[in-house]
């Protein structure tokens, strides 16, 4: 890539950081967009239509205004896109955790944690047919969440192996945390499974599946 084409790359990164800095704020139209960052509309455009591709902006309402003016579109972030804006997940998580853990016992809060494991699970799409399809199914979620996992078979065991854990600041203040993951992996692949996550260090998923 020559200098010319990486001082490109940079300004249009940049452009479309302030893009959807303003996307945060709310709902914009192109014109308004383009006012804000001294752009012309078919610019904004182009950056609209590479971060619609890329999932993170879609299109949601129109503005209609005064006058016989055709309706303008409106545009704002994903929700996966304003997730990942979020540091405040992680520490919230962390203090919940901590403050159950004052009014419950370890059972408890196991409990509790597989309880909401089960919850998260509900609101997924359960993946049919054989085990193998499952477990692959359970990794692609838990890399959707955050983790980085692959999948490794020894005899009829499955293993969903992770190189990162999807709530490792949560589960270093409180490894029970690790239930509500477990339980959720339970839910989707409809069999037995066995928690074997690494924990001596940065936390990383181990889940050990077998069939019922």
């Amino acid at each position: 890539m020559t200098n010319t084409s990486r001082r490109s790359s940079s300004q249009q990164e940049a452009t479309r950081g302030r893009l959807l800095a303003l996307l945060r704020e709310g709902k914009w139209t192109v014109d308004d967009l383009a006012k804000r960052l001294g752009l012309t509309d078919n610019a904004v455009r182009f950056h609209l239509a590479t971060l619609e591709s890329a999932g993170t902006v879609r299109k949601e309402g129109v503005l209609r205004r005064q006058g016989a003016g055709k309706p303008a579109d409106l545009y704002t972030l994903t929700p996966d896109a304003e997730e990942s804006f979020s540091r405040a997940y992680a520490p919230v998580l962390a203090a919940c955790v901590a403050e159950l853990r004052e009014t419950m016992s370890s059972a408890q809060l196991v409990a509790f944690l597989r309880r909401v494991g089960k919850r998260l699970a509900g609101g997924l799409r359960h993946p049919q047919g054989s085990l193998p399809n499952r477990v692959a199914s359970a990794a692609e979620i838990l890399n959707a969440l955050g983790g980085v996992t692959t999948v490794e078979k020894s005899g009829t065991t499955f293993h969903i192996i992770g190189r990162a854990c999807p709530l490792s600041r949560a589960v270093e203040a409180d490894h029970c945390v690790c239930a509500a993951v477990t339980a959720l992996v339970a839910e989707v692949v409809n069999a037995n499974v066995a928690e074997r996550c690494d924990r001596s260090g940065r936390p990383r998923c181990h889940f050990e599946i077998s069939n019922r």
